[in-house]
Protein backbone atom coordinates (compact mmCIF):
# COMPACT_ATOMS: atom_id res chain seq x y z
CA UNK A 1 0.00 0.00 0.00
CA UNK A 2 2.76 2.11 0.26
CA UNK A 3 2.87 3.76 -3.46
CA UNK A 4 -0.89 5.03 -3.29
CA UNK A 5 -0.84 5.94 0.73
CA UNK A 6 2.33 8.35 0.56
CA UNK A 7 5.09 5.96 1.78
CA UNK A 8 6.38 3.57 3.93
CA UNK A 9 5.55 5.24 7.52
CA UNK A 10 1.81 5.05 6.18
CA UNK A 11 0.66 2.88 9.30
CA UNK A 12 1.38 5.14 11.12
CA UNK A 13 -0.70 8.38 9.54
CA UNK A 14 -3.99 6.17 10.09
CA UNK A 15 -6.52 7.87 12.03
CA UNK A 16 -6.47 5.93 15.25
CA UNK A 17 -10.44 7.31 15.91
CA UNK A 18 -11.49 5.39 12.95
CA UNK A 19 -11.74 1.38 12.67
CA UNK A 20 -8.98 -0.08 9.88
CA UNK A 21 -10.89 0.39 6.51
CA UNK A 22 -12.15 3.45 7.17
CA UNK A 23 -8.93 4.93 8.05
CA UNK A 24 -6.95 3.16 5.16
CA UNK A 25 -9.91 5.09 3.27
CA UNK A 26 -9.18 8.14 4.49
CA UNK A 27 -5.47 8.05 4.64
CA UNK A 28 -5.78 7.61 0.64
CA UNK A 29 -8.43 10.11 -0.02
CA UNK A 30 -5.86 12.40 1.60
CA UNK A 31 -3.22 11.60 -0.23
CA UNK A 32 -4.57 11.49 -3.78
CA UNK A 33 -5.75 15.13 -2.58
CA UNK A 34 -2.48 16.34 -1.73
CA UNK A 35 -0.09 14.20 -4.64
CA UNK A 36 -3.11 15.09 -7.39
CA UNK A 37 -3.36 18.88 -6.29
CA UNK A 38 -6.96 18.54 -6.00
CA UNK A 39 -9.20 21.35 -3.81
CA UNK A 40 -12.00 18.27 -3.61
CA UNK A 41 -11.46 14.76 -2.75
CA UNK A 42 -14.77 12.51 -1.68
CA UNK A 43 -15.42 8.87 -1.78
CA UNK A 44 -18.46 6.60 -1.88
CA UNK A 45 -18.85 3.17 -0.29
CA UNK A 46 -20.33 0.66 -2.53
CA UNK A 47 -21.99 -2.27 -0.54
CA UNK A 48 -21.66 -5.91 -1.78
CA UNK A 49 -24.52 -7.15 -3.47
CA UNK A 50 -25.64 -9.67 -1.46
CA UNK A 51 -24.13 -9.03 2.15
CA UNK A 52 -24.48 -5.73 4.42
CA UNK A 53 -20.89 -4.78 4.00
CA UNK A 54 -18.72 -2.80 2.55
CA UNK A 55 -17.20 -3.85 -0.82
CA UNK A 56 -14.96 -1.31 -1.90
CA UNK A 57 -15.00 2.70 -2.51
CA UNK A 58 -14.97 4.75 -5.37
CA UNK A 59 -12.77 7.94 -4.30
CA UNK A 60 -13.27 10.72 -6.94
CA UNK A 61 -11.04 13.73 -7.35
CA UNK A 62 -11.68 17.01 -8.58
CA UNK A 63 -10.13 20.98 -9.03
CA UNK A 64 -13.64 22.05 -10.17
CA UNK A 65 -16.11 22.95 -7.59
CA UNK A 66 -18.85 22.20 -10.09
CA UNK A 67 -17.52 19.20 -10.57
CA UNK A 68 -18.04 18.22 -6.61
CA UNK A 69 -21.53 19.01 -7.18
CA UNK A 70 -21.98 16.80 -9.91
CA UNK A 71 -20.44 13.73 -8.23
CA UNK A 72 -23.00 14.31 -5.50
CA UNK A 73 -26.04 14.50 -7.75
CA UNK A 74 -24.81 11.42 -9.08
CA UNK A 75 -24.03 9.36 -5.94
CA UNK A 76 -27.17 9.82 -5.12
CA UNK A 77 -29.10 8.47 -8.37
CA UNK A 78 -26.69 5.72 -7.93
CA UNK A 79 -26.53 4.81 -4.27
CA UNK A 80 -30.79 4.50 -4.46
CA UNK A 81 -30.59 2.29 -8.08
CA UNK A 82 -27.36 0.08 -6.24
CA UNK A 83 -29.47 -0.17 -2.89
CA UNK A 84 -32.83 -1.31 -5.13
CA UNK A 85 -30.27 -3.82 -6.83
CA UNK A 86 -29.26 -5.21 -4.10
CA UNK A 87 -32.34 -6.17 -2.29
CA UNK A 88 -33.50 -7.75 -5.95
CA UNK A 89 -30.17 -9.79 -5.63
CA UNK A 90 -30.34 -10.92 -2.02
CA UNK A 91 -34.27 -12.02 -2.72
CA UNK A 92 -33.05 -14.23 -5.69
CA UNK A 93 -29.98 -15.61 -4.06
CA UNK A 94 -32.82 -16.33 -0.84
CA UNK A 95 -35.18 -18.00 -3.54
CA UNK A 96 -32.43 -19.94 -5.14
CA UNK A 97 -31.36 -21.23 -2.02
CA UNK A 98 -35.24 -21.74 -0.61
CA UNK A 99 -36.80 -22.48 -3.58
CA UNK A 100 -39.67 -19.96 -3.28
CA UNK A 101 -40.51 -16.72 -4.92
CA UNK A 102 -41.44 -13.68 -2.76
CA UNK A 103 -44.27 -12.23 -3.88
CA UNK A 104 -43.49 -8.45 -2.51
CA UNK A 105 -39.98 -8.56 -4.32
CA UNK A 106 -40.58 -5.46 -6.07
CA UNK A 107 -41.93 -3.67 -3.05
CA UNK A 108 -39.28 -4.66 -0.82
CA UNK A 109 -36.38 -3.16 -3.59
CA UNK A 110 -38.86 0.35 -3.71
CA UNK A 111 -38.86 0.32 -0.07
CA UNK A 112 -34.85 -0.48 0.29
CA UNK A 113 -34.29 2.54 -1.94
CA UNK A 114 -35.55 4.51 0.14
CA UNK A 115 -33.57 3.98 2.55
CA UNK A 116 -30.90 6.07 0.76
CA UNK A 117 -33.70 9.37 2.19
CA UNK A 118 -33.19 8.30 5.38
CA UNK A 119 -29.21 8.36 5.26
CA UNK A 120 -29.57 12.00 3.29
CA UNK A 121 -32.36 12.76 6.48
CA UNK A 122 -29.39 11.83 9.33
CA UNK A 123 -26.37 13.87 6.85
CA UNK A 124 -28.79 16.92 6.78
CA UNK A 125 -29.22 16.92 10.71
CA UNK A 126 -25.30 16.89 11.07
CA UNK A 127 -24.87 19.32 7.98
CA UNK A 128 -27.22 21.27 9.88
CA UNK A 129 -25.20 21.25 13.06
CA UNK A 130 -21.83 22.15 11.19
CA UNK A 131 -23.20 25.13 9.54
CA UNK A 132 -24.26 26.75 12.65
CA UNK A 133 -21.02 25.87 14.51
CA UNK A 134 -19.33 27.02 10.89
CA UNK A 135 -21.22 30.59 11.52
CA UNK A 136 -20.51 30.61 15.17
CA UNK A 137 -16.62 31.31 13.99
CA UNK A 138 -17.67 33.41 10.91
CA UNK A 139 -20.11 35.91 10.62
CA UNK A 140 -20.97 35.59 7.21
CA UNK A 141 -20.26 32.92 4.59
CA UNK A 142 -21.19 32.70 1.48
CA UNK A 143 -23.35 30.25 0.35
CA UNK A 144 -20.40 29.03 -2.10
CA UNK A 145 -18.20 27.98 0.62
CA UNK A 146 -21.03 26.81 2.36
CA UNK A 147 -21.89 23.78 -0.35
CA UNK A 148 -18.57 23.50 -0.91
CA UNK A 149 -17.61 22.60 2.85
CA UNK A 150 -20.91 20.48 3.36
CA UNK A 151 -20.43 18.67 0.04
CA UNK A 152 -17.01 17.45 0.90
CA UNK A 153 -18.36 16.32 4.32
CA UNK A 154 -21.44 14.87 3.83
CA UNK A 155 -23.21 12.90 1.41
CA UNK A 156 -25.48 15.76 0.02
CA UNK A 157 -26.78 17.71 -3.30
CA UNK A 158 -26.40 21.24 -3.65
CA UNK A 159 -30.36 21.04 -3.46
CA UNK A 160 -30.15 19.45 0.11
CA UNK A 161 -27.68 22.35 1.40
CA UNK A 162 -30.06 24.61 -0.05
CA UNK A 163 -33.22 23.23 2.05
CA UNK A 164 -31.13 23.71 5.43
CA UNK A 165 -30.45 26.57 5.06
CA UNK A 166 -34.44 27.36 4.18
CA UNK A 167 -35.56 25.13 7.19
CA UNK A 168 -33.32 27.17 9.70
CA UNK A 169 -34.17 30.17 8.16
CA UNK A 170 -37.96 28.70 8.61
CA UNK A 171 -36.76 28.30 12.40
CA UNK A 172 -35.40 31.41 13.30
CA UNK A 173 -32.23 30.80 13.40
CA UNK A 174 -31.22 32.09 10.44
CA UNK A 175 -31.35 35.43 8.24
CA UNK A 176 -33.29 34.81 5.03
CA UNK A 177 -30.87 36.86 2.81
CA UNK A 178 -32.40 35.35 -0.27
CA UNK A 179 -35.95 36.21 -0.08
CA UNK A 180 -35.96 39.26 -2.28
CA UNK A 181 -34.14 37.21 -5.30
CA UNK A 182 -35.62 33.56 -4.92
CA UNK A 183 -37.23 30.91 -2.46
CA UNK A 184 -33.64 29.94 -1.58
CA UNK A 185 -30.04 30.75 -1.67
CA UNK A 186 -27.66 31.39 -4.73
CA UNK A 187 -24.17 31.37 -4.71
CA UNK A 188 -23.59 35.11 -3.86
CA UNK A 189 -26.22 34.86 -1.05
CA UNK A 190 -24.14 35.58 2.27
CA UNK A 191 -25.47 33.10 5.00
CA UNK A 192 -25.38 34.59 8.53
CA UNK A 193 -27.51 34.13 12.08
CA UNK A 194 -30.80 36.04 12.78
CA UNK A 195 -30.11 38.99 14.16
CA UNK A 196 -31.91 37.84 17.25
CA UNK A 197 -29.44 34.64 17.23
CA UNK A 198 -26.25 36.39 17.75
Amino acid sequence: FAPILGGIDWPSRLDPNLKDGLAVEKLFRETLKDKGDFNFVVSTKIDNATKDRPHFFIVYGTKSRSGLIAFRDIEYKALREHEKNRTMAKLKKREENFGMDDLFSGQQAELKESTVGNIVDEQMRLASKALLELLQTNRRVSFSRIVSDILQTYMLRETDVKNICVALASSGKLENTWRAKSRKPHDDDLIMFKASMK
